[in-house]
């Protein structure tokens, strides 16, 4: 079994409350069936997404003595993640919530999104500064439905725990929940594909600004 414990961060919607709908919950006994460490909170706001991060992920650590896996269990869109009592946190300032994280772990965090477009959380790893980046993430780039993420994300903790690719685990997520949108991308790697396109984006824009000189009469 990896060195890992799974930090499970859950956010509902006020109508997911109401309706007993907690992705985040199922997947915890999940996990404790199958003997994997795990931590969980229930966060509604700023403050409380904070504390989780700054304190009681901490906190988790020690107990575990482990590095964390952080699954995110939320709703969301392309722009960020939105809280329980309606607060928006868009990407770059979740990355700043998870900075001092990904420096303690020297880039080998491993970040799951389960929400719908959670594949767009590599946003966080398109920049051009020197500072580690998730080693992977993991999400969905459709509309994915709770149980559908929490059959995907057992199945692929299951598989993770044992050692198996990061590839073989996101394929066994697919076939688990017959949905095939659930994808991963390399933290480095997404870093390197964007800065190649910035700077192919820079270089099209400097071709094609520039004048061509007129023909002599």
């Amino acid at each position: 079994m990896i060195h890992a414990f799974v930090n499970i961060i859950e956010s509902p919607s006020s109508r997911d409350l109401l309706d007993g709908r907690t992705e985040g919950g199922l997947l915890r006994e999940s996990l404790k069936l199958a003997e994997i460490p795990n931590a969980y909170s229930l966060v509604t706001d700023r403050g409380t997404l904070e504390e989780t991060i700054e304190v009681r992920l901490r906190a988790a650590a020690r107990v575990h003595n482990k590095v964390p896996i952080m699954h995110f269990s939320m709703h969301g869109n392309i722009d960020g993640v939105a809280l329980t009592n309606g607060e928006f946190v868009p990407w770059n300032e979740l990355k700043e919530y998870l900075r001092p994280v990904i420096r303690a772990v020297r880039g080998t965090l491993l970040v799951c999104m389960s929400f719908c477009v959670g594949h767009a959380g590599a946003r966080m790893a398109m920049n051009d500064d020197d500072e580690p980046t998730v080693w992977a993430l993991v999400g969905n780039t459709g509309d994915a439905n709770w149980s559908d993420a929490a059959i995907a994300y057992s199945s692929f903790y299951h598989l993770f725990f044992k050692k198996f690719n990061i590839d073989v685990c996101v394929s066994s997520m697919k076939v688990a929940s017959s949905d095939h949108n659930f994808v991963f991308y390399l933290g480095e790697q997404t870093r390197r594909n964007w800065q190649e396109y910035i700077n192919e984006q820079g270089e099209a824009e400097i071709q094609a600004n520039i004048q061509m000189p007129e023909d002599d009469a």
